[in-house]
């Protein structure tokens, strides 16, 4: 088990429904389909990833409003396939998910554009490292580094910003803020943060706020529930609201007739 590789979405992945994770991480059932809020982050991501690329591997400095609503665009058009989903209940149609998109990146543009001056060090950097004997990986967002000091920046593209108190055990954070240590050790002033680009909201905490022991004794639980069913072949569903958005229905033993979602 110990050579195995761990990550946030496999972990978070466990905890939310362990049914759903053996169909993802060990049957290999990869779906799909996904749901349009998780489309509409997706494209995001990759549009905020080229700007800084753009700056990084290619010394851009400018970038136009019209530039990056094409980029947006061309991103989401390339991307588009027929299996993503949208809740049956909430009505908007797929061109209002495009123009909340688009509205979401315009304003980040007007608060940082058109020369995003950020110190980003580097977008969408994997990092792989060990944890007690445990493999890990962990993907950022976004790093910047300003002389002696560093940020680590994860982008959200849902509108409820999580509270300070919580960021502190953030179980995604924890693993990136491990992830960065092992890196940077010499770094020892670092900030942790949720970059909420819908309403241009920030919510940060500094490292020396994280209480690294007991979320290591917390991971390493965590990993130990996880190889515990494997073992056991037990793997139990998790029936919460979040089964709306999970797409794994005919093969459930909880859930009985149809998805309550209709594809774009």
């Amino acid at each position: 088990m110990k050579n195995k590789i761990y990550s946030y979405s496999k972990i978070n992945s466990f905890n939310a429904c362990p049914l759903k994770y053996k169909f993802l991480y060990l049957d290999k059932n990869f779906k799909k389909d996904e749901s349009i809020e998780a489309f509409v982050g997706k494209i995001i991501h990759k549009s905020l990833e080229w700007i800084y690329t753009q700056k990084i591997d290619k010394e851009r400095t400018y970038f136009s409003l019209d530039h990056l609503t094409n980029i947006f665009k061309d991103y989401w058009d390339q991307s588009w396939h027929s299996s993503i989903r949208r809740f049956k209940y909430i009505k908007k149609k797929k061109a209002e998910y495009f123009t909340s998109g688009m509205r979401f990146l315009v304003t980040y543009y007007q608060k940082f554009g058109p020369y995003f001056n950020q110190s980003v060090y580097r977008v969408e950097e994997e990092f792989n490292f060990k944890l007690e004997d445990f493999n890990f990986k962990a993907i950022i967002d976004r790093i910047d580094i300003d002389e002696n000091r560093l940020h680590i920046i994860d982008y959200k593209t849902s509108k409820k910003a999580i509270k300070e108190e919580k960021l502190k055990t953030d179980l995604q954070m924890g693993i990136y803020l491990f992830a960065i240590k092992n890196k940077f050790p010499s770094y020892n002033d670092i900030k942790l943060s949720h970059y909420y680009v819908s309403s241009n909201q920030e919510v940060a905490i500094e490292a020396s706020e994280f209480n690294k022991k007991m979320f290591r004794e917390d991971l390493i639980r965590n990993i130990g529930n996880i190889e515990k069913s494997e073992n056991e072949n037990n793997f139990i569903a998790n029936e919460t609201k979040f089964c709306n958005w999970c797409y794994y229905w005919n093969e459930c033993s909880v859930k009985t007739g149809n998805h309550p979602s209709t594809f774009l």
